[in-house]
């Protein structure tokens, strides 16, 4: 069957906000000698959680309130300036242009909030590229759950077999294999240590895709 559509996953796949995230965390941490939990942090990646599970992490380890609020306005000031999320991540804007001189239909479907996601890519310049861009405002469960990827299809009108997920995450595929999509996994270097088991293909950066050859794995 013909590939129409590409649709994105964002944190971790367009933008590296999770390594980010991790060494703004680890600073963060740090200034009060505290170590941060990363493997603790690894159960939660993929999943929509609003950083609070941190706060919790914080308690744990002995934060006092007065801490925690300092902690998060510390960490609020260095997103701001953090050089982690002012590019995307290398040979993504690359595939990205090559579906759309494709004339392939591109998507993002992502569990963090729209104003969130929209003003990173109209930082990077790629916010027109997407259409529609889906993210967690929209449906009513989050990945795992298929229901970001089935909304995008029934914008397009696209059966699942038509398209290819790009995602980072294990809980990112599950959530495209779980709509019938075919998905290639491309960790980051936060997750690349996680397990990626449902995947229909994985590679290390988006450098080492031609996405014309991908197309045709998944046309034969």
């Amino acid at each position: 069957m013909k590939i129409k559509g590409l649709i994105f996953d964002f944190d971790g796949l367009i933008l590296d906000t999770e390594t980010g995230e991790v060494k703004i965390w680890e600073e963060v941490f740090d200034h009060f000698g505290k170590i941060f939990p990363i493997d603790l942090y690894f159960s939660h990646i993929g999943h929509a959680t609003d950083n609070n599970f941190v706060f919790d992490f914080m308690k744990e380890i002995g934060f006092s309130p007065g801490q925690i609020t300092l902690a998060v306005k510390i960490y609020d000031e260095l997103m701001k300036t953090s050089i982690y999320f002012q590019t995307p991540r290398t040979g993504v804007r690359q595939i990205i242009q090559s579906g759309k001189n494709a004339h392939l239909c591109l998507a993002v479907a992502s569990n963090s909030y729209k104003d969130w996601v929209i003003s990173h890519l109209q930082n990077l310049r790629l916010d027109h590229y997407f259409d529609p861009i889906c993210t967690r405002d929209e449906v009513s469960n989050s990945k795992p759950s298929p229901d970001l990827y089935n909304l995008v299809l029934k914008k397009w009108n696209f059966l699942p077999q038509e398209v290819i997920a790009f995602e980072d995450s294990p809980n990112g595929v599950s959530a495209a294999k779980n709509a019938g999509v075919f998905c290639v996994a491309v960790p980051n270097q936060i997750t690349v240590q996680l397990d990626f088991i449902d995947q229909d293909l994985s590679f290390n950066s988006f450098d080492d895709i031609d996405l014309q050859s991908l197309i045709r794995i998944f046309e034969e």
